[in-house]
């Protein structure tokens, strides 16, 4: 009889054992460490956190303190206004930068980064620079404060804030209108609430054949009646162009320059009344004759 032993073929079985082994050390490693360093970690985050937190609070605080101090002494709204948002910007820059040091975060170096990134922004942004350095310049010089009637910059409205980088304006028309600071100082600046007072002109034209005395008798009279009209300087008016069939006498008076726009409109109508009434004739319409 012959015996036949069948070798039976042993599977073979992947390094179990072994990933199990390195799967277990990672996970020992991680406990380990979480139990050694998480609660300084969570520790470091949290204190960075209230240090943010309690930080930006305080900017805050220090920034409207320093803007009661100064009014208080009297100084000017747009200046005090300037230096609290400088101030402002600074202590946020120093309690991001006492956060990250909390966390571990080299802050020696890290002030080095931002130097060099400051510097390559600063290459890139050259225009916010410029607007930076104009808004000191507007600030100093003080060409203009808070609440004056201006054009400057291609805009025209009221100051209602001067910032680092742009000024804001508001139109008669209750529009809101930024213009960068660089552009204020780029171009002329005219403004109108500079001075106390302000001249109005209401120009008049009418036919060659009215006396001129009696227009200006008819523009005076007006001008007697409106309560924004100064006593001092007197209005006057005066001749100021001749036509073939026509002349303007221009009604010359002077009025606060918070005024300037009531003693407009209301002299407009004034002046067309009076003319009206004391019989001033206007310019006849042209006639064109075609010949057929």
């Amino acid at each position: 009889m012959n015996y036949y032993i069948l070798a039976q073929s042993t599977p073979v079985i992947p390094a179990v054992s072994e990933t199990l082994s390195q799967g277990q050390t990672m996970l020992h490693f991680a406990v380990t460490w979480v139990a050694e360093n998480g609660l300084r970690l969570a520790t470091s985050a949290l204190s960075a956190i209230v240090i943010y937190i309690v930080g930006t609070w305080l900017a805050g605080v220090i920034r409207s303190l320093v803007l009661s101090t100064l009014n208080k002494r009297g100084l000017d709204h747009t200046f005090t206004s300037y230096l609290a948002n400088i101030l402002h910007s600074l202590i946020i820059l120093l309690v991001v930068i006492t956060a990250l040091g909390q966390l571990g975060i080299p802050t020696a170096q890290f002030a080095a980064l931002i130097a060099a990134a400051g510097l390559a922004i600063g290459l890139a942004l050259q225009g916010n620079l410029a607007n930076f350095a104009s808004g000191f310049l507007l600030v100093f010089f003080r060409p203009f404060k808070r609440g004056d009637y201006l054009t400057a910059g291609g805009a025209e409205g009221i100051v209602e804030e001067i910032g680092i980088f742009t000024t804001t304006l508001v139109s008669l028309d209750n529009k809101k209108i930024v213009v960068p600071n660089s552009a204020i100082t780029g171009g002329n600046i005219t403004n109108f609430s500079a001075n106390p007072d302000r001249l109005v002109i209401v120009p008049c034209t009418v036919a060659g054949s009215n006396p001129a005395e009696k227009v200006r008798a008819s523009l005076l009279r007006a001008a007697a009646g409106n309560p924004h009209v100064n006593s001092q300087p007197a209005p006057v008016a005066v001749l100021t162009n001749l036509g073939e069939n026509k002349f303007t006498m221009e009604l010359r008076v002077w009025c606060t320059a918070s005024k300037y726009w009531d003693t407009q409109f209301s002299l407009n109508e004034a002046v067309k009344a009076a003319l009206e009434l004391d019989g001033i004739s206007g310019l006849l319409p042209s006639m064109r004759i075609v010949q057929g």
